[in-house]
């Protein structure tokens, strides 16, 4: 809706017509103007999001071909050790650099906004603080663990969903190395630095930047775009639903190193299970793990209702202004970067899908 203002005559918003001769006149103009700001800086936050998935996607092909030009890429698939130390090298350069480059440009944009509109800096978008609670976190934590145990249980059946109609979801093959030196390597690769680097990028630089513009709308987005990331419809699904968690206890114990510490301790699950089937069978390994997922969903929502009582005076920050949520998420998602971004992670995802 085009909206104008002229001194003289008035503001002029949707064939209204508001005059600046009287304190509620400018009041109007001032929220309207505040609402024109926010959309404008969340749609840049959303150009630089999108431009760190595309450098994403631009470093971690370029590494491939760098090394392999170099030479480096022999061993790549025949050495499961080799493989996971390259994944390493691939995530801290290839994922995490881009969101730090342009998650740095995201972060002085937003500290421009909240300058020119007087808005204090009370919010750490890292949020690398320690958690307010040592209590509030160990029970955030469990939690946190149940409910991505619920985001399995979700994806195992999207998974028997599709196959109904035909469509089979896969995803990528990773080598598990074997021996003392490569279950160290696989465990710093799979739940240290995979864990650190994408809650640093994803609930750091994204949701941190977002959450001026409401705690919510911060969540979700990150959630939507960590799932995106993961090019694939077995981890996708799984994703956004521990996504939400991530983010939600992040914001409510005050640190991130609450999602950081549920992130590694799932991916560290997700090993054990893995690395069990060869010491007691398929069979008795997949028993086990059921029994552990019910365990942990359990255990995570006592756990997670005791948080709820704890925490219930940490609100949700809602900024006022006149924004809805529908165009928080157009301004954020509908921008060139990113909709580029999001058509090749659909491609690639969509490579994982085949008709049986």
């Amino acid at each position: 809706m085009k909206h104008s203002y002229d001194w003289n005559s008035g503001f002029n918003y949707g064939g209204n017509q508001y005059y600046g001769n009287d304190a509620a006149s400018q009041q109007y103009l001032d929220n309207i103007m505040k609402t024109e700001a926010a959309k404008r800086t969340i749609r840049s936050l959303g150009v630089y999001t999108g431009l760190a998935l595309l450098g994403y996607i631009v470093f971690q092909n370029g590494l491939y071909i760098l090394f392999e030009l170099l030479g480096l890429m022999k061993n790549y698939t025949s050495n499961p050790v080799y493989q996971c130390a390259m994944d390493i090298v691939f995530t801290i350069l290839g994922l995490f650099l881009p969101f730090v480059i342009f998650g740095t440009l995201a972060t002085r944009r937003n500290k421009k906004y909240l300058k020119e509109n007087g808005i204090p800096e009370f919010i750490d978008p890292m949020g690398l603080n320690k958690p307010k609670s040592t209590l509030d976190f160990i029970l955030a934590v469990i939690s946190g663990m149940g409910f991505c145990m619920l985001a399995n249980l979700a994806t195992s059946y999207i998974t028997v969903f599709m196959s109904l109609f035909g469509f089979e979801l896969s995803s990528p093959d990773i080598n598990m190395p074997e021996g003392v030196t490569g279950i160290f390597i696989n465990v710093l690769r799979v739940s240290i630095v995979a864990a650190l680097t994408e809650e640093l990028s994803l609930r750091g630089y994204v949701m941190g930047n977002l959450r001026y513009f409401g705690d919510k709308f911060a969540i979700t987005a990150a959630a939507v775009v960590f799932a995106f990331m993961h090019g694939n419809l077995v981890q996708a699904p799984f994703a956004l639903i521990a996504g939400f968690a991530l983010g939600y206890f992040s914001i409510k114990t005050g640190s991130i190193w609450t999602g950081i510490a549920i992130h590694a301790l799932n991916n560290l699950l997700s090993l054990v299970v893995t690395y069990s089937i060869d010491f007691l069978g398929e069979d008795l390994a997949n028993t086990v793990y059921t029994y552990v997922i019910y365990a942990l969903i359990i255990g995570g929502l006592i756990c997670f209702f005791f948080f709820k009582k704890r925490t219930s005076d940490v609100g949700f920050y809602a900024p006022k202004i006149r924004l809805s949520q529908k165009g928080k998420y157009k301004a954020f998602f509908l921008n060139p970067a990113m909709l580029l971004a999001l058509a090749y992670m659909i491609y690639v995802t969509s490579q994982y899908v085949t008709r049986g």
